[in-house]
């Protein structure tokens, strides 16, 4: 209990518990309210919060000359009776003796009343107040005190929300100071380092800040002086925060916070699980204290605690409540297993050590896990035991191969689990059942679902990894032909067809596709070479690929297997320019489209495809409706820019394929697409020197992989007017090569254009791009600065090399077929 009737001045008022004022950093509109001489003023915070430095920094400040009596209370006031005895007898005992009335609260309450001068009166520890009894009628009390006399001022500090703030605040001029008004901020901390000559930059002051929370005696406990100098022990913020919540009066109180620190955020609801027997008013005393952040989300409100206090908490759980912990983990299990959140399920289900039961979910959920968790799969392989993991393959895999992987993080697509691929490797790797063949198995498992999220980098490893094995003798003989097909088809679909077909020329596979007798849609070796020998003749244009796409082999099951098959027919249907083709695949891919998982990789792969289906059948608008279905990765936004070409939207066919080239994850084939669509639409807009740097680009990718399909998505004309005289840029064109003078214009073979065309001049090229958005020659010669005379003289010797008459046929004779995926 303080004592005393004191000036503001006068030094013996009580101390923060081991710190002086000068010690404290306190915010300044904490002391500008308070300098405001409001008749209430009540100051909520925890334990360290300022609160007493920041009344003591003030009252240090007054020099009025108006008495201060301030009181600090004790559990003698937690009931009713006890609070107005207490503060009868500090009264009595500090010059302002209390005129007996009866009991003591009436005659306190008269006495203050009839009080004749001024009083500043401090209570501080308030929460003590009527913490078992009578708390509202202390307040209520108290308010009505300051009310009826206008001589007194009452400031209040607590660590818990009265009824003051509310009822008192509409009786009586009165502010409220709460944690948020308290607590440090960066600037703070960086003065107060700067003041105890603690070397600390401004950043890392806001840092240390926002990872306590800005609790300010936490910050203080870690500032250590040294002499002269001084360093942030961020240990000591971590014991200072433990020893604190270690002394806590209320067991339940501790209990709840060891509990609800273990999710990183929780609901209202989730609380009531992990802390059963817990009322929720203790969460809303911790919220008003500060101590837990409240934020508004989708799923609702959302807790937590600051880095530094949860850190903190989970220390002291692990230490005092071990089986407590497992049990929060089991529960948060459960519920993490209702949302199907593997990740968390995986991580709660080792943190609660069932081993056993982690272990099936990393089994049955493999490939899952890789698409979508793979930082969490690494994770979880750390916690197990070292004697657990060194016997299971998977968790092998997870700690010593998913970190070395390219690109080895999660994918924005889904992925089956992919049951039946797992069931049919298991059938090819002929060896009895034991840790090499699960190795090999999970390596294959991880090669495959990298490949069906369109990570092709990280599958080409696994697939190595799982050949390597194979070849080592660390397992079964089949692995590193199946291994083999596996960087055939990645590479196949990452749009390298010169690789995919040397993969295709190992000696393994050859000798293992010697020995089909049979076909089988169920033999998934025979299936993936056939579709790896598909998809890469079809990209290399090369005359070939009808009997490869031919000879495909539908899978036995309606999975991402065979909807690759659709895809590789749909990509050779656009190569051939066959109308009939052209539309029985539109319909093909459709249905396949109704069979495959939504957000899938395929998906958008069979959209992409049957986007160019349709532009290569005219239908552009329709195409449109098909990509706006499926924004955001690199296929969806190159498939958009072969639609803005299309429709010679060129501004947006430019901005399209630029976002795609800028996402990390895509495919050689969609990068060269890209430059393609970029050079004709640069040139479309005048931009020759752009269009060439592109061409130049897509030139060089091509040539290094061996991809011709692309170049579809310019008209002949202009990829002859770039290539010049170049026989290996010349070669790269996906038709037939040679020339006729009397052909017409076209941009692929087809059965209804002829594909031998002449070769226009640079300036025809560009005058018939004009014609293109200019009825007559007077529109072209005013956008490229020509006479009309000379701009006549130019289309008449277009009419003739393209063997028209009008301008109507001209644009008909060079309609821009276009392909590529």
């Amino acid at each position: 209990m303080g004592t005393g009737v004191l000036p503001a001045d006068t030094p013996g008022v009580p101390a923060p518990r081991g710190r002086s004022v000068a010690a404290a950093e306190v915010p300044e509109h904490v002391l500008a309210a308070l300098r405001s001489r409001r008749p209430l003023a009540v100051l909520r915070g925890p334990r360290g919060y300022g609160k007493t430095s920041a009344i003591r920094r003030w009252l240090s400040e007054l020099d009025d000359g108006v008495p201060v009596l301030y009181l600090v209370l004790t559990e003698d006031s937690n009931e009713l009776p006890g609070f107005w005895r207490e503060l009868r007898a500090f009264l009595d005992s500090n010059g302002l003796p209390v005129t007996d009335r009866g009991d003591d609260r009436w005659s306190v309450v008269s006495t203050l009343v009839e009080h004749p001068g001024r009083l500043l009166l401090v209570i501080d520890d308030f929460h003590e107040a009527g913490l078992d009894d009578g708390a509202a009628s202390i307040d209520d009390d108290l308010v009505e005190i300051v009310r009826q006399n206008d001589g007194i001022d009452l400031v209040i500090g607590t660590r818990t929300y009265r009824t003051l703030e509310t009822t008192g605040m509409l009786s009586v001029d009165g502010v409220v100071l709460g944690p948020d008004d308290l607590k440090m901020t960066g600037q703070m901390v960086h003065a107060l380092a700067q003041r105890l000559n603690v070397d600390m930059t401004l950043d890392q002051a806001e840092e240390i800040a926002v990872d306590t929370g800005g609790w300010p005696s936490a910050i203080r406990a870690g500032l250590v002086q040294h002499g002269t100098t001084g360093t942030f022990n961020a240990g000591l913020v971590d014991d200072y925060i433990v020893n604190l919540i270690t002394d806590l009066r209320f067991p339940s109180v501790r209990a709840f916070l060891l509990r609800t620190a273990i999710p990183e955020r929780f609901t209202s609801e989730m609380a009531q699980l992990v802390a059963p027997s817990m009322t929720l008013r203790i969460l809303r005393n911790l919220r008003n204290a500060g101590l837990l952040a409240e934020n508004r989300t989708s799923d609702g409100r959302m807790y937590s605690y600051a880095p530094a206090v949860r850190a903190a908490l989970l220390r002291l759980g692990r230490e005092l409540e071990p089986d407590t912990v497992r049990e929060v983990h089991h529960t948060l299990m459960e519920v993490a297993a209702g949302a199907r959140d593997l990740g968390r399920v995986l991580i709660h289900a080792i943190e609660a050590q069932e081993y056993d039961t982690a272990l099936q979910i990393i089994e049955r959920e493999w490939s899952t896990l890789l698409a979508t968790s793979p930082v969490v799969l690494v994770q979880a392989a750390k916690q197990f035991p070292p004697e657990i993991a060194a016997r299971e393959p998977r968790l092998r895999i997870a700690l010593n191969e998913l970190h070395a992987a390219p690109n080895a993080d999660s994918s924005p697509f889904s992925v089956d689990g992919g049951s039946a691929f797992a069931a049919e490797l298991s059938e090819h790797l002929n060896a009895p059942v034991g840790t090499s063949v699960e190795e090999s198995l999970a390596l294959m498992q991880w090669g495959i679902t990298c490949l069906l999220v369109g990570n092709l980098d990280a599958a080409s490893y696994a697939f190595n990894r799982a050949r390597t094995l194979g070849l080592v003798g660390g397992g079964p003989d089949e692995t590193v032909e199946l291994a083999a097909l596996g960087l055939a088809l990645s590479h196949a679909f990452e749009g390298e067809p010169e690789l995919a077909m040397r993969w295709l020329e190992d000696p393994g596979v050859i000798d293992r596709l010697g020995q089909v007798r049979e076909v089988d849609g169920r033999d998934i070796a025979l299936v993936a070479a056939q579709l790896a020998r598909a998809i890469a003749l079809t990209d290399m244009a090369d005359p070939a690929a009808g009997a490869a796409v031919a000879a495909l082999t539908e899978p036995g099951h309606r999975d991402d297997l065979w909807a690759s098959t659709i895809f590789a027919r749909a990509h050779y249907a656009v190569l051939s320019g066959e109308r009939s083709e052209i539309s029985r695949m539109s319909n093909e891919v459709r249905a396949a489209m109704r069979h495959v998982s939504r957000g899938s990789l395929i998906e958008v792969v069979l959209a992409s495809e049957l986007v160019e289906l349709l532009i290569a059948d005219n239908a552009v608008d329709v195409a449109h409706q098909v990509v706006a279905r499926f924004p955001g990765s690199a296929i969806a936004w190159a498939a958009e820019a072969k639609v803005a070409l299309a429709a010679r939207r060129y501004a947006e066919a430019m901005a399209a394929a630029n976002k795609a080239i800028a996402i990390p994850q895509r495919s050689w084939r969609t990068t060269v697409e890209c430059q393609v669509v970029l050079t004709s639409a640069y040139h479309a807009t005048g931009d020759e020197p752009a269009a060439r740097e592109a061409f130049r680009h897509a030139v060089r990718m091509a040539q290094g992989i061996g991809q011709r399909r692309p170049f579809l998505l310019m008209p002949r004309f202009l990829f002859d007017g770039f290539a010049g005289n170049d026989p290996k840029v010349v070669a790269l064109w996906p038709g037939p090569r040679s020339h006729s003078p009397d052909a017409a214009v076209a941009t692929a073979p087809s059965a209804s254009e002829p594909s031998d065309l002449p070769t226009l001049t640079a300036r025809e090229i560009q005058i018939l791009r004009a014609l293109e958005s200019h009825p007559g020659p007077v529109g072209i010669g005013g956008e490229l600065g020509l006479s009309v005379n000379t701009v006549k003289t130019h289309l008449r010797a277009i009419y003739r090399k393209l063997g028209v008459s009008s301008r109507t046929e001209a644009l008909a004779a060079i309609g821009t077929r276009r392909g590529g995926s």
